[in-house]
């Protein structure tokens, strides 16, 4: 084995000890704040078999991001169709104040504030630098504006951080994370990974990957996991 493949591995090894230890204190203390609750809080998205209807885009902006759906069959989607979320403001505070050893919060403008390393780059940017003539939205789910200027991020004891999914308090249970904080390599798919919470009516909770941008020799949320555990 060449150095660079000997150096690739230990890396990768130290990433995966980092992707275990993060799921096991996020999964843990998601069962401890609905268990401290008294009862799971409405704050997840539906497993993929759950879903009311199959969901179509009637609408999309000059990116080709959709701003619109309804169901296959023509109706409106319900308000709860992606889950339940009328109690993801508490489930928020409970996880992120009570639950987890959270050190500081960047509600805004987590760039300018510290809680985001210096090379951070959204899915925009990313997909930018991947392909140089593709179009796309700085509006979108993660982009890099979204993230440095209006998302929150949490800081953990250990140093990880955590971006949540729309202004704080977070209106959708859907995260970033960034195993290893501010060191390197701050890639996608390496040391930054994209989540939800995903539940159903039962309270059985898991957490479910979700891929909007994965760099050169990465792997997504679920393959990390899989790579863990299984």
């Amino acid at each position: 084995m060449t150095i660079p493949t000997i150096s690739h591995n230990i890396q990768h090894a130290v990433l995966k000890n980092q992707f275990k230890k993060f799921y096991s204190t996020f999964y843990q203390a998601l069962l401890a704040t609905n268990t401290r609750h008294g009862s799971p809080l409405k704050c997840h998205y539906w497993f993929s078999g759950e879903f009311p209807c199959t969901a179509v885009c009637v609408e999309a902006n000059e990116y080709g991001t959709c701003q619109r759906w309804q169901c296959d069959n023509g109706e409106a989607l319900p308000s709860d169709y992606n889950g339940p979320m009328t109690e993801c403001s508490t489930f928020t505070e409970e996880m992120f104040l009570n639950t987890l050893k959270t050190t500081k919060i960047c509600k805004d403008n987590a760039y300018e504030q510290g809680c985001l390393p210096e090379d951070f780059r959204g899915v925009d940017k990313v997909k930018s630098e991947m392909d140089p003539d593709g179009n796309y939205d700085p509006n979108a789910n993660f982009s890099d504006a979204l993230i440095k200027n209006n998302y929150p991020v949490f800081v953990l004891a250990d140093g990880t951080y955590i971006i949540g999914y729309a202004r704080y308090p977070i209106p959708m249970p859907a995260f970033v994370v960034d195993i290893n904080g501010h060191k390197g390599p701050n890639k996608w798919g390496h040391d930054i990974f994209s989540f939800r919470i995903r539940g159903n009516k039962n309270g059985k909770f898991e957490l479910g990957g979700i891929a909007p941008v994965i760099e050169d020799g990465g792997k997504d949320f679920q393959e990390m996991y899989d790579e863990c555990f299984k």
